[in-house]
């Protein structure tokens, strides 16, 4: 069965159904938590009583939006504590085979999309502090402005992965100040990590990226980090596709803070106990 948001007079369309389904990342290494001595797999450490993924989902869950899928990407041999930790939840659990970038990550989770989801919401099981106030309120602006990618964002100070807009304040690019080397601005507008994605985006621009980039006797995309990104890459590839791009800067600095150390975690951990 596939449940769908109710948009009110979308489009000029009273009571227009808009399928949704959210893809949650829950890959990599943890070797900062290795060095700090722990070996529970990172999305899965426990945030409010619960494994942090399913932490993640049940406030997507719990909120007011309905989603006809959830799909969790992990690492192979995970699949079984995975599907542990969110028993009864109804999620469906993706192995993403080789860490290769976020994009890959979600591009391997599109075949496994119901065909009536027009939309589809990407975040990370290592991040809780995402409110389903800035989740269904970067989709308010997604629909009404019938964008194919839309971040969640946040003005602060050296921003990790900062969004370009030209002088009339629309999108022209999006840099990330790690892996792609890009210089770091004093202030400015970043992604928290959060992003809606229409289905004609990710069908079209993802998977043509995917096409365009993967090199296979090689294992890697020819990116600089033989990675395939996610957000930068669809910001860029909407662009030029014609497809329109927004950030939308509702979001509190707070929500961007992912498990990634020991402290991290206990920070967390404070604040979902306040």
């Amino acid at each position: 069965m596939v449940v769908s948001r109710h948009t009110e007079g979308l489009g000029g369309v009273p009571g227009t159904m808009v399928a949704l389904a959210a893809v949650l990342l829950c890959g990599g290494k943890g070797s900062r938590m290795l060095q700090g001595g722990v070996t529970t797999h990172k999305p899965l450490l426990e945030v409010g009583g619960m494994p942090a993924t399913r932490f993640v989902v049940e406030g997507l869950l719990g909120g007011g939006l309905e989603f006809s899928q959830i799909l969790i990407v992990v690492p192979p041999g995970r699949e079984d504590e995975y599907a542990r930790a969110l028993d009864g939840l109804g999620c469906r659990i993706i192995t993403q085979t080789h860490a290769l970038g976020t994009g890959n990550a979600v591009h391997g989770s599109l075949e496994h999309l119901l065909a009536p989801v027009e939309h589809v919401y990407v975040s990370f099981g290592t991040q809780p502090l995402v409110r389903n106030e800035t989740v269904e309120g970067v989709l308010n602006v997604h629909l009404q402005n019938r964008l194919g990618f839309t971040l969640a964002t946040v003005i602060m100070d050296n921003p990790y992965a900062p969004l370009i807009r030209d002088s009339a304040g629309k999108v022209t690019g999006s840099v990330e100040t790690h892996l792609e080397g890009a210089e770091m601005p004093i202030r400015g507008e970043t992604n928290i990590g959060a992003y809606w994605a229409s289905r004609r985006a990710l069908d079209g621009v993802l998977s043509t990226l995917h096409e365009d980039l993967y090199v296979e006797n090689e294992n890697r995309y020819s990116t600089n980090s033989g990675e395939l990104g996610y957000p930068n890459e669809m910001v860029r590839g909407c662009l030029a596709a014609g497809l329109g791009v927004d950030g939308v800067p509702i979001a509190d600095e707070i929500e961007m803070m992912g498990i990634k150390t020991p402290e991290t975690l206990a920070a967390i951990r404070e604040i979902v106990g306040e």
